[in-house]
Formats: C-alpha cells, structure tokens, sequence
C-alpha cells in the first residue's frame, strides 16, 4: 500500500525557495529607437574612422603566421595563450560585428554597442601584436568607452534590482515512483525528467546489445533523509536551472565551509591519501533544509533507480535491439509511456483532477487510501518481458485469470473514487 502524498492534493501549489543569481537580478528596461545627441554624433564621426582602421587590424593578422617561429626564438607560454584568446575573440568578432562594419549595414544603438563592446575587449591583446600602434589603440579604447556609456545611459531605464530570493513553483507533472517515492519531473533538464537516462543511455545499451547496469541509489536516498538536508550538487544535477540554492549558515556549515577551503589548500599527495580513507565525507558548503527540496531530490533519485531496476529483467536477452524496437512501437517512443506501462510507475495526471493512472494489477489494493480520499483510478494495461520467449507482451485484461483477480480486486473494493479499467489502451 502506497503512502498517501498530501502534495498531491494541491500538485500546484507544491514550492521551493532559492536564490537568484546576479545576471537574473537586473530587470533594466533597454529602449531601442533613441536620438544621438549632437555632441555624441560628433564623437561618432571621429571614431568610426577608427573603428574601421581597428578592424583591419583585428582581420589582417593570420594565426599560422603569428604561430611559425623558428626553435631558438619559440613563443612562450604566455604568448601561446595571447594568442589563442585572440583567435577565440576573433571568430566570434568576425561572423557578426566586421560584417556589419564592412556592408556598411545601418546600426540600431544596441548593434553599435555590441561592436563597441567586442572591439573594447580585443584591444589590450591587439596591442600585444601592433606594439607601434599602441597608443592609438589604447586612445580609441578610451572613446570607445566614453561612446559606449553615453548609448547606455540613453538607452537603459534603471530598474531596482529584483530580490535576492525567489519562490518556485513546480509544475503538476507528478509519480509515484514503483519503490514509494514522490517524483516530479521538473522543468524540462533531460536529466532531471529522466530522458537522458532513458534515451541516451539505457536504450543505447540496448542498441549495442549490452547489459543495463545495477543502479542502486537506496544509500544515497537514505543518507539524505537521515542528515536532513540535500547539497548543492544533488541539487545541480537534477534541476540545472539559473536559481542557486539559499544557504542559512549554520555551525555545521561554517565547519563544512572551513573544511573545503583547507582541501583546496592541499597538494595532489595529501588530497589523495585524506579523501581515499573509508570514513571520508567531502564537506558540503552549500546545503538546503527545506522539506520540499528533499522531496524533489530524493525522489528523483528513486525514480533513476527503479527505471533502471525495470530494465535490468531483459539483461539475459539475446536479442535486445529487437526487444528496444518493440518497446518504442508499443510506447510510440514516449517516455510518459514506458515508465507507466513498463517500469511500473503511477502518473498523477496533471489535467483530470484527482486521477493516478496505472499498470499495477493491485493497484486498487496498493492505492485504497486514495480511492478512500475520493481518487479516481485508472487501470491499463502493463508491457511485460517474457523471458522464456525472449520478447514483450502486453497485459491481456480479457484473459481469464487477469479478469477473475481484476474482478475479486473490485468486490474488495472501498472508497468513493471511481476505478477505470482500460483494455483497449494500445489499440
């Protein structure tokens, strides 16, 4: 019998609280059909002329060239790093900023900025390569940035910064997991909604004829809820959005924090030999107490565990790509169908209020406290691996023994919800 989830009740109001990142704070309004000043029109029409002289610079210079030295006078490795942030800049510079400059294409006030921008940051490592030219480069720089804050100012309203904090609100896409876990699947990260998982790695194996291997999570899971807090890489790797996760400073996080600065102090030999001991633990500077995170994160990882638990049956297949082919034929390739159907997990379905959708012959035994809360059910039918004849098959609900444990599951039956059994799902 599966707990009974009171998120559930309000799958939309279920939230977390984080923290915003600097970029995510400004909220400036940017204006785009502006007028130029007299006076910065003037400024204009001395520094294009450079900009222009700039960009032949920036374009004339040739990598293998400046690479090519003889043995006696080989480059340092200073200079290899030059330039190779150069070139770097310089492709990003020449696909959109010298074409503008030589098509002579009319600039909007926020393509100007972005050359401007561009070219300001070349400058110091064009230097580097017209030594002669220096101080003419270094003068146009100065233009450049007094042009650039008079566009800025003329086109940018100041906003006050948002606040630091930010309430998320997780959207109603709800399981319960086969081992009992609520599991969310979050704003679309392939590995948070476990389709890297699935796609990218299990059905790959599948296509190479290889085992799925035994991931077990349960410690992981168990760690966390004994310790009562999740990390902020456990947090990363399921979520992986702008949002940052809020911190209270505790002793224990000041202990944690101290702990991580003395490991970065530390050479390769004495990290080595302190993080290989048995009872070692990396500290966790970063950490989140808050309930709701704890349930997102743990069960994420139920989820991982029991997918690829689901999959494990067919590691004795000799015929593995075949068995893939039908899975995607009788799940049309989706996701959503092969974690109900075949991994056995239960969909709280997002736009029927109330409704877990399920494969589970006894789900109307294992969900009786939901049927008895007013949920409603609905059964379809399962695909099962029959290892005797090495292939899928789906759930027959019209086969005399499924009906008659189907029919004493219903004369069993309490609770208010109503029960739906599908047997034409895949048809």
């Amino acid at each position: 019998m599966y707990k009974y989830f009171r998120e559930l009740e309000n799958p939309r109001e279920f939230k977390t609280c984080l923290t915003r990142n600097s970029s995510d704070k400004k909220q400036d309004l940017s204006l785009y059909n502006i007028s130029y000043s007299d006076d910065l029109l003037k400024e204009l029409k001395t520094l294009f002329p450079k900009l222009m002289v700039i960009d032949e610079m920036i374009m004339g210079l040739n990598e293998r060239l400046l690479a090519y030295t003889s043995e006696e006078n080989s480059l340092s490795d200073e200079a290899w790093l030059r330039n190779d942030a150069f070139f770097h800049l310089r492709e990003n510079y020449s696909f959109s900023s010298h074409r503008i400059l030589k098509e002579e294409i009319k600039l909007t006030p926020w393509e100007l900025q972005c050359i401007l921008i561009e070219i300001d940051e070349i400058i110091p490592l064009l230097s580097n390569f017209y030594p002669k030219h220096k101080d003419f480069l270094l003068n146009t720089q100065k233009q450049i940035k007094t042009v650039s804050k008079e566009i800025e100012t003329k086109s940018t309203i100041k906003m006050p910064l948002k606040s630091n904090g930010v309430s998320i609100e997780w959207p109603a896409s709800w399981y319960i997991t086969p081992n009992g876990y609520l599991y969310n699947t979050g704003f679309g990260h392939k590995k948070g909604n476990l389709v890297y998982t699935l796609y990218y790695t299990i059905y790959k194996l599948l296509e190479e004829n290889k085992p799925i291997p035994n991931i077990n999570h349960v410690n992981h899971i168990h760690r966390i809820i004994e310790r009562g807090y999740i990390t902020d890489k456990e947090f990363r790797d399921y979520y992986n959005l702008i949002y940052s996760l809020p911190t209270i400073i505790t002793l224990e996080v000041e202990i944690d924090r101290m702990r991580y600065k003395n490991l970065l102090r530390l050479n390769e030999t004495e990290y080595k030999k302190i993080t290989s001991t048995p009872d070692f633990e990396y500290p966790h500077p970063e950490r989140s107490y808050q309930k709701n995170l704890i349930t997102l994160i743990t069960g994420y990882l139920a989820a991982e565990n029991a997918l690829y638990l689901s999959f494990n049956k067919v590691n004795n297949s000799l015929s593995k790509g075949e068995l893939l082919t039908q899975l995607r034929e009788l799940t049309n390739n989706d996701i959503r169908d092969v974690l109900v159907r075949f991994s056995g997990f239960h969909k709280i379905e997002s736009i029927v209020d109330k409704t877990i959708t399920t494969s589970s012959l006894y789900a109307i035994t294992e969900f009786s406290n939901y049927l008895k809360a007013g949920w409603n059910l609905h059964i379809i039918p399962g695909i099962v691996y029959d290892e005797m004849e090495d292939k899928l098959s789906v759930v027959d609900f019209n086969s005399y023994f499924i009906r008659r444990h189907l029919d004493q599951e219903l004369a069993n039956f309490e609770g208010t919800g109503k029960i739906l059994i599908k047997n034409d799902w895949a048809k």
